[in-house]
């Protein structure tokens, strides 16, 4: 769980710079555990900050990701330039 807005904004970062940069997508790959990880991919659909990955929560809460070609959108790339 995160503990704070800049915390999360982090994890949001890592992850589309990764995707930015071509490498896979999944917890192991970045600096976060599977939960944190998945509520930040998450966010970041629900921010239009990526195409080609959607998802939809099973019935414990969990986010289910359904992707085909994922892109980081405009919106994305302003946040990956902000600080």
């Amino acid at each position: 769980m995160f503990k704070s807005t800049k915390e999360f904004d982090f994890a949001i970062k890592e992850i589309l710079v990764k995707i930015r940069d071509g490498e896979s997508i999944n917890s192991k790959a970045t600096s976060l555990e599977e939960n944190n990880f998945n509520e930040a991919l998450a966010e970041c659909v629900d921010r239009r900050y990526l195409s080609g990955l959607s998802y939809q929560r099973t019935l414990d809460g969990k986010p289910h990701f359904s992707q085909t070609d994922i892109r980081v959108t405009y919106s994305g790339l302003s946040f990956i330039e902000s600080d």
